[in-house]
């Protein structure tokens, strides 16, 4: 993988061209997470949709409604589709107990799309579905599971209210590049995944990764990481994105709702950075990002920030540009960062606040920056003038 690697949205990129306007597709501002996935009595619908294939049929529980009649619709394996009112050939609505589907359904289903050669690992936590070595899948469910440790801890020590995923959470290893694209692709036919080594798909709610070891003959976990101790970036791509993948499956974010980038992007990005010496190569979250902290002090200017903080917080429009796209993850790093270490209980009032988000709902630029002033009771011109100064202190770990 070449430097410079860049993030929208849910998905990893080589160079900043990849970024441009595919935030969209992965995170539209309508809709909300599951819920609880055993209520008694939710709103289930049988819907016939017109595709440009034909006509098809799609049962679930209805997630959210809109005023001008559009339709989220969430199946029993965890995929959401997203239904305008003129895609709607007939629609039939029932109450009661919402069954999804259990582990070994989920597993049935990922295999027979993604094929035959294809086999499930289960974690205490993860539904591992992988065509890679016995070691490359081992290694990554105890990083998954140490990822999935660290993370209620974090949110437990700033006493921000989340709960566990009810069910497993899907994971899907590649052991080739161009099997990663092609089912990539096919779930995402309109876009491009050139150079992406992993992504979450909040849409589809699983995390597609391919292997970097690319060597199948990898039989223990320790071959596995002594392969991957170079490789940061294989490490750093499965803990971005599932992060991700907890935050919308823990309460702490809603699928489909109107978040802003930033907030997503600089929690996933606060922790992804490697920890060498660690049996996983990770440990916990909040290390010094050895590309973002350099990255973010290269393009300050006179004690100003490339992109003002004020564009950031209501814009999500700097990710898409290949002019502010470098900075706004820069900048995303050090801010969720800044915030988590020198203003936990502002940040955990934020974060509660963005929990509320309702579906369906759009959320303006003034009421984005509104939000953030009233919980962290500073403007973003007074948060800019300590947020320098604390970046330039930190130390990349050597």
């Amino acid at each position: 993988m070449t430097e410079g690697i860049q993030r929208f949205g849910v998905l990893r990129f080589r160079t900043v061209a990849w970024i441009v306007g595919l935030w969209a597709i992965f995170l539209p501002p309508l809709a909300k997470d599951a819920g609880n996935l055993r209520a008694a009595d939710e709103l289930l619908t049988d819907v016939r949709i017109q595709t440009t294939d034909g006509e098809r049929q799609i049962a679930g529980r209805v997630v959210a409604e809109g005023a001008a009649g559009e339709l989220l619709v969430e199946d029993s394996i965890g995929r959401m589709r997203q239904l305008v009112k003129t895609e709607l050939l007939s629609r039939e609505d029932r109450r009661g107990e919402w069954g999804p589907a259990d582990s070994a359904e989920l597993a049935r289903q990922l295999t027979a799309e993604a094929g035959a050669e294809f086999g499930v690992h289960e974690t205490e936590h993860y539904l591992v579905c992988s065509n890679c070595g016995t070691g490359y899948h081992q290694f990554i469910g105890k990083l998954l599971e140490t990822v999935y440790s660290q993370y209620f801890s974090f949110w437990e020590k700033l006493q921000v209210s989340v709960k566990a995923p009810e069910r497993r959470l899907p994971v899907l290893l590649f052991q080739s590049e161009s099997e990663f694209q092609a089912f990539a692709a096919r779930i995402h036919p309109e876009t491009d995944f050139a150079g992406v080594p992993g992504f979450y798909s909040v849409r589809d709610n699983l995390v597609l990764v391919v292997d970097l070891t690319r060597d199948r003959a990898l039989r223990d976990v320790a071959s596995v990481r002594k392969k991957l101790a170079d490789q940061p970036l294989q490490v750093a791509t499965i803990v971005h994105e599932a992060v991700h993948q907890l935050a919308f499956n823990s309460g702490l974010q809603q699928r489909f709702a109107d978040f802003p980038v930033w907030y997503s992007e600089g929690l996933a990005l606060h922790f992804e950075p490697p920890t060498e010496r660690a049996p996983v190569l990770w440990s916990r979250p909040g290390q010094v990002s050895a590309r973002h902290q350099p990255e973010f002090m290269r393009l300050v200017r006179d004690q100003a920030l490339s992109v003002p903080l004020s564009d950031l917080l209501i814009s999500d429009g700097v990710f898409q540009s290949t002019e502010t796209a470098v900075a706004a993850y820069a900048e995303s790093w050090a801010l969720v960062s800044y915030l988590i270490r020198q203003k936990p209980e502002q940040f955990a009032a934020y974060v509660a606040r963005l929990q509320q988000l309702a579906p369906l709902q759009s959320v303006s630029a003034a009421e984005r920056q509104q939000m953030f002033v009233e919980a962290v009771g500073e403007q973003p011109s007074e948060v800019v003038e300590r947020l320098i100064p604390w970046v330039r202190r930190l130390r990349v770990p050597r």
